[in-house]
């Protein structure tokens, strides 16, 4: 909700060596600059945001990517402030490893504790997980790091396929998604405490893309190989392979060389998919790369993954990315920009 309290105080917690630049970065550039394009507010306030970057101890650190990071106050000399965001953060092999920030987290909970919304962008979301005050909440993060957040905090609702998740009894928790999602975020924290037609101009100024309602269109199908079964890694490989787009779930079956029954539950305890499930989740993906790459029309693709009815491959795809083919076609098709090339 809007507030005429200005300047908001927004703390952008950085890691050294932890924390990657560009969103620490954005965040930051984009609230100063929120002055600049909106004005001054009302009620003889100077600024509407106030925001600095944090972390364990001030000064000149390395981010993840070995950018120069500059943390203007320490924790430590941060004993209040309305915002804290959690920026992304990259660790070694994607697994999350708890208890390495013990101080930051105590901190996390102590400004909590005196009012502050607590925000998450990317990979920030682990942190604020380990906090413990998002157990029973729904939360958003990027997908690549789904398997270690829920190995690490399965009381946390983990919502992989929403840019944006707002958590909590007064809404103080918002976590956005993967990479630029952190737009989403400080847009949405514009609108809250400003109004939205102020997020909307700041959104405009900056050519920020203020539309993306989920994040599955960007997420590969990649389902587990390492449970141990034998005979449906096979079947999966197999399916990989590309050389039976169309086959049925029976047929599956039968290649397997189990009763239907017993193929049915080995399949979905291993994969996590019913048969007929993973089917569409394989032959999607397939059909995203040639919207992706290639000028072959929906008709077309729709038959090369294995649908004769193209109303029936419309409607599975749209459930799976949440956009029609040719939405999505229109979101991530590569082409060329004008005027390059040969003439």
């Amino acid at each position: 909700m809007a507030t005429s309290v200005y300047p908001r105080r927004v703390s952008v917690l950085a890691l050294p060596e932890e924390s990657t630049g560009t969103p620490i970065h954005g965040l930051y550039e984009t609230l100063v600059l929120a002055d600049a394009v909106l004005g001054e507010p009302e009620g003889g306030a100077t600024r509407l945001f106030e925001p600095e970057i944090v972390g364990p101890e001030r000064g000149i650190f390395h981010s993840a990517c070995g950018l120069p990071l500059e943390i203007h106050r320490s924790l430590d000399e941060v004993s209040a402030t309305d915002i804290v965001i959690t920026a992304s953060m990259l660790f070694e092999d994607q697994q999350w490893i708890p208890g390495q920030h013990t101080e930051t987290v105590s901190w996390l909970r102590r400004m909590h504790g005196q009012g502050a919304d607590l925000c998450s962008a990317c990979a920030g979301a682990l942190l604020l997980a380990e906090t413990g005050l998002l157990d029973g909440l729904d939360t958003t993060t990027h997908w690549a790091f789904a398997s270690t957040f829920r190995r690490n905090f399965p009381a946390i609702r983990l919502r992989v396929d929403e840019v944006l998740v707002v958590a909590g009894s007064r809404g103080e928790f918002v976590m956005s998604g993967a990479a630029s999602s952190w737009q989403d975020l400080v847009l949405f924290l514009i609108a809250r405490h400003v109004s939205p037609t102020a997020a909307q101009a700041v959104g405009k100024f900056l050519l920020y893309h203020w539309d993306s309602r989920s994040q599955t269109p960007f997420i590969p199908f990649v389902p587990p190989t390492d449970h141990g079964d034998g005979t449906i890694r096979q079947l999966q490989d197999w399916l990989d392979s590309g050389e039976a787009r169309d086959i049925t779930v029976e047929e599956l079956a039968d290649r397997s060389g189990l009763p239907r029954p017993t193929f049915y539950r080995r399949f979905k305890r291993a994969t996590g998919y019913s048969p007929v499930h993973y089917l569409q989740h394989l032959r999607v993906e397939a059909a995203k790369q040639l919207l992706e790459r290639t000028e072959t029309s929906v008709d077309e693709i729709s038959w090369q993954v294995g649908y004769e009815e193209t109303a029936a491959f419309r409607r599975i795809f749209k459930r799976l990315t949440r956009l029609s083919p040719g939405e999505f076609r229109r979101k991530f098709h590569f082409s060329k920009p004008r005027g390059s090339g040969r003439q």
